[in-house]
């Protein structure tokens, strides 16, 4: 693959929510909950958790561990995932 981030923004959002949709998404959605990429720099992906996934203590450990695994094995593995 290409170096993401050299990618135009829309491939990289397009990307990520590919990489995300199997297992992320449908987790957080049925804890009532979901993630919104709010920006991405060079390889640092900013998300803002929503629905109960915001403020829960698990959105900033194993959540985001697991966020940022898929994304790193499925995209680029200098993928960071900031909650902002």
């Amino acid at each position: 693959m290409k170096d993401f981030a050299k990618l135009d923004i829309d491939k990289q959002i397009e990307l990520i929510n590919k990489a995300l949709e199997a297992d992320v998404i449908p987790m957080l959605a049925s804890h009532g909950g979901g993630l919104e990429i709010m920006d991405i720099e060079k390889t640092d992906v900013l998300v803002r958790y929503y629905g109960a996934c915001q403020g829960c203590p698990l959105a900033s450990t194993g959540t985001l561990e697991f966020i940022e695994f898929t994304l790193q094995s499925n995209i680029d593995e200098r993928i960071r995932v900031i909650p902002v």
